[in-house]
């Protein structure tokens, strides 16, 4: 009996020690699942920020995206303008380019209409002193014609 009640005694601590052991795993597994929750809160946090962090700069691209086709836009609209602008500016310079050479062609017909009115002007003071001249004449013949008329009815 003593062998048996020695036996159960030690069946007894060991299932003690064992029943112990179990409890402190226990303990220890419940907190590791209280740590593993915990760590599963952090991480669903950290999950829910990063995805709303995700939202934000996608939220982000897109306004920089809808910015940058915008200016694309403006640039694209402002090289047109540009494009427009530079062929107006090739335009009037060839406009003044004409009126140019039309002002060269009047100053040219106006120097030449100039010139031949000075030649003009200059023969029509040679022949106004001809004329002067021929009048001087005439007057000097009819005053003679005069003269001998007065000398010929004088004899008569």
């Amino acid at each position: 009996v003593r062998a048996d009640r020695n036996h159960y005694s030690k069946s007894l601590i060991e299932s003690q020690d064992e029943v112990a052991e179990m409890r402190k795993k226990f303990k220890i597994m419940g907190h590791q699942i209280e740590q593993l929750k915990e760590e599963i809160a952090a991480k669903d946090q950290a999950l829910v920020k990063e995805h709303f962090d995700y939202q934000r700069a996608e939220k982000l691209r897109e306004h920089v995206q809808n910015e940058l086709n915008r200016k694309n836009q403006l640039l694209k609209g402002n090289h047109d303008l540009l494009q427009q602008q530079d062929n107006e500016i090739h335009r009037l310079a060839a406009t003044i380019r004409k009126m140019d050479d039309e002002a060269l062609a009047q100053r040219k017909e106006y120097d030449q209409v100039i010139s031949e009115r000075d030649i003009i002007g200059t023969q029509l003071i040679r022949r106004n002193d001809e004329l002067a001249l021929l009048y001087e004449k005439l007057h000097v013949q009819q005053s003679a014609l005069k003269a001998g008329e007065i000398q010929y009815n004088a004899r008569i």
